[in-house]
């Protein structure tokens, strides 16, 4: 499916789809406003953005990610900007990425894991961003296909301590998966698995 960023164009591949442009926005963790921008040729995407759409436009309305409106990480990634900017606790935006873990069972097709993994935008904060690349590539070496390149760098120059509570610092250094520890994120991997 070749898609060229032209007045209508996505429009039609996206109705050729079966997708609305909700169901699009919320997978590529975007708003239906910027998808109907893009549609009408108002706004151009960035390259990133519209290989998201274009990954969940082959993907299909078939697929888990939009029937059981899965949590993309592109999707997680808004998720948890939209925490930050409306104060939430650090255990609010973990559920975020749990969410996002536990749905990857979901992804199995090489169209849905493309969509389903594909580049996410900035959460807006360092540390978090690094966080989703780290569990990313973590749950990508432990399920054996490799890691997107998306995921490379977003070392923080200092460590981070996903915890509210000091006393659990030196445990959370021993046992963080190293996927994150060498981007400098340290956290109990029991906080990143849904019960």
């Amino acid at each position: 499916m070749m898609l060229r960023v032209e007045q209508l164009t996505l429009r039609q591949e996206r109705l050729a789809s079966g997708l609305t442009a909700a169901q699009i926005a919320h997978a590529a963790g975007t708003s239906e406003s910027n998808i109907a921008a893009y549609e009408r040729g108002d706004k151009n995407p960035n390259p990133a953005t519209l290989e998201r759409v274009c990954h969940l436009l082959r993907a299909g309305a078939t697929s888990p990610i939009f029937m059981n409106k899965l949590m993309t990480v592109p999707a997680a990634a808004a998720g948890v900007r939209h925490g930050i900017r409306h104060g939430w606790s650090t255990t609010d935006l973990l559920r975020v990425v749990r969410e996002c873990l536990s749905n990857s069972r979901w992804a199995t097709t090489e169209a849905d894991v493309a969509a389903f993994f594909s580049a996410p935008s900035t959460t807006g904060d360092r540390r978090w961003d690094a966080l989703l690349a780290g569990v990313v590539e973590d749950l990508c070496l432990r399920s054996g296909r490799p890691a997107p390149a998306w995921t490379r760098g977003h070392a923080l120059g200092t460590f981070w301590f996903v915890s509210d509570n000091r006393a659990f610092d030196a445990y959370a250094l021993a046992r963080s998966p190293l996927s994150l520890k060498i981007r400098g994120v340290m956290i109990d991997p029991d906080n990143l698995v849904s019960v």
